[in-house]
């Protein structure tokens, strides 16, 4: 079995994989792709599909992407059948660490302290706050929404999730359904979007649930720019103790965008995954699905290009 592989991939990953029976191509996501590799079953890759036409794959069975999201993926690949498979965990933790990390930039008034160094102030601050006994509420509750949760719960902070059905887990003591959101989301301090881009989500906080928000809050965005009706958040900055914007509608972020000069914004670069580990985690996990798919086992992490997730 034939595997082209576009992501980095080091001389020992390559060697794991051709001990499970593939022979294995590699290449950049901008190619030059060969005929022998354009032959391949299985294709692994970032976003390889702007270079690659999937119509000149006649055998591709799978593709596994080394993503959370899907986005990038064609849909004809669902008309010919092929199996997706994403990276749901890969990022998880890193992300959980940035949403704690924002967390308490909030309410520690990180950025007023350093202003003050900046500037040789010795200015006493006392809105600072703890974050003991806060609530914080996870709109999503997948793989990122978990590794946040239990970070979050040590401090202190009282958790609950919101997805479509209401029901709870080990990581979200407390659930609501996603039709109790618009009447519930004013009680609670702190709000992390944690959901997919897909045409559900499409900017589901909406001006409606960004007015119903709570005075003084935590807003943090670490999903899809399009799940956030981004114009209305920005109108409505004002009422917010902290915005922390990783993800945009347009991305890079526009120069002269006000965003970038909101005292209580805090813009970042689509970074809140990063780590030093993304690599290997990323590679554990397509190894576990092309170890699944070639001994024609349940891929662990197959998705549905249609739902998006």
């Amino acid at each position: 079995m034939k595997v082209l592989y576009t992501l980095p991939l080091e001389e020992e990953q390559k060697k794991r994989l051709e001990e499970l029976g593939y022979t294995v191509f590699t290449a950049k996501d901008s190619g030059p792709f060969s005929e022998e590799a354009l032959s391949s079953d299985v294709l692994v890759t970032f976003n390889a599909f702007m270079h690659l036409d999937i119509a000149n794959m006649p055998h591709l069975k799978l593709i596994q992407v080394g993503t959370t999201g899907l986005n990038q993926i064609p849909l004809s690949a669902v008309d010919r059948g092929i199996a997706v498979t994403n990276n749901p965990y890969g990022f998880s933790l890193p992300i959980g660490e940035w949403i704690v990390t924002k967390v308490l930039e909030s309410y520690k008034n990180t950025r007023q302290v350093y202003q003050q160094q900046r500037d040789h102030v010795w200015k006493m601050d006392t809105t600072i706050d703890e974050i003991n006994g806060k609530k914080a509420l996870f709109i999503g509750t997948g793989g990122i929404a978990r590794e946040g949760a239990k970070r979050l719960a040590p401090f202190g902070v009282e958790i609950t999730g919101v997805n479509r059905s209401g029901k709870p887990n080990e990581h979200f003591p407390t659930v609501i359904s996603m039709a109790e959101l618009p009447e519930k989301i004013n009680e609670f301090d702190i709000v992390a979007v944690v959901l997919p881009g897909t045409m559900e989500t499409y900017k589901l906080v909406n001006r409606e649930l960004i007015e119903n928000m709570k005075d003084g809050s935590v807003f943090i965005n670490i999903s899809r720019g399009s799940v956030v009706e981004q114009d209305a958040l920005q109108e409505l900055a004002g009422k917010f103790r902290a915005l922390h914007l990783d993800v945009f509608e347009e991305e890079p972020l526009p120069e002269n965008h006000p965003f970038w000069d909101m005292e209580n914004v805090y813009v970042s670069s689509h970074t809140s995954w990063a780590s030093s580990r993304v690599n290997e985690r990323r590679f554990e996990n397509n190894f576990e699905n092309l170890k699944a798919f070639i001994k024609g086992e349940k891929l662990p992490s197959q998705v549905d290009l249609l739902r998006g997730y």
